[in-house]
């Protein structure tokens, strides 16, 4: 299917535009991130991401294809952050509990580095966004990027069970207790409250380590 008009003009862009071009397009990403976490995907629109830069709708199709590719933008570089510092730890030769204390923190930093990035897609109902993407890629992208952050978990939860540090019967369960945990706080953490994300990592990790230890 033939490109649009627009469509080339920003396919030019995105390989020609320079930093001009490229510091606009991640304000708009920016703004989108905003507008996601207040409003969710379903209720929010490219209209709403215009209000927000106070622009109009038409401006923003020069820069993003649709509010999908919007969202796409917003997500993936962050999660690929926070997956491949999830898998360093999982690699290092440190005992098992000093991986899974740093893996926790390093994670609750990287949400707070990336916020409101992380926690745009934690909230959102990922199975059904996934589905629903037209970008078949992108999906099978986003699904891996889960995957490899569990198995850096189950990693370090095997080699736990293995040195006899934790008591885990069901390690499966045990992975998505700790994940859950861990998202869970996109609910209610914000860089500007009392705690830093290094400082909530701590206290997260120090409550799961505890419930794992023997």
């Amino acid at each position: 299917m033939a490109k649009s008009g627009i469509g080339k003009r920003r396919m030019a862009a995105l390989r020609d535009g320079g930093e001009g071009y490229a510091q606009r397009r991640n304000e708009i990403i920016a703004a989108g991130a905003e507008v996601f976490r207040e409003r969710g995907y379903e209720a929010s629109s490219l209209r709403d991401v215009a209000a927000r830069l106070g622009t109009d709708r038409a401006s923003l199709y020069y820069y993003v294809a649709s509010k999908n590719e919007l969202f796409q933008l917003v997500t993936q570089q962050a999660v690929e952050q926070v997956v491949s510092a999830a898998e360093s730890v999982a690699a290092e030769p440190a005992d098992a509990v000093t991986r899974l204390r740093k893996l926790i923190v390093t994670t609750v930093q990287k949400y707070d580095e990336h916020y409101p990035y992380m926690f745009v897609y934690i909230q959102e109902d990922m199975n059904r966004i996934h589905s629903e993407s037209l970008d078949e890629v992108w999906a099978r992208t986003m699904l891996q990027l889960g995957r490899r952050f569990e198995n850096a978990l189950l990693t370090i939860l095997n080699q736990g069970v293995a040195d006899g540090v934790f008591d885990i019967t069901h390690k499966h369960i045990a992975m998505n207790s700790i994940i859950g945990s861990i998202n869970w706080t996109h609910r209610w953490f914000k860089p500007s409250g009392q705690l830093s994300g290094e400082q909530l990592g701590a206290h997260l990790s120090s409550m799961i380590i505890s419930g794992l230890a023997k």
